[in-house]
């Protein structure tokens, strides 16, 4: 019984570390995706021009 436990035991501790990488990951993947503006705005070179998407001539 011992083993079964230790078993058990195991797997829900894996389980709650997957789930709360899985939802670190998700949530910051979210940030970045909202935040893109100011992190293309904070890594652009210095002079270079804004692309915004429809303004190709």
């Amino acid at each position: 019984m011992r083993v079964f436990a230790a078993i058990g035991a195991g797997g829900v501790i894996a389980a709650l570390a997957f789930v709360s990488l899985l939802i670190g990951v998700l949530i910051h993947g979210m940030i970045i995706l909202m935040a893109g503006k100011p992190i293309d705005a904070f890594l652009r070179k210095r002079g270079e021009e804004v692309y915004e998407p429809g303004s190709a001539e």
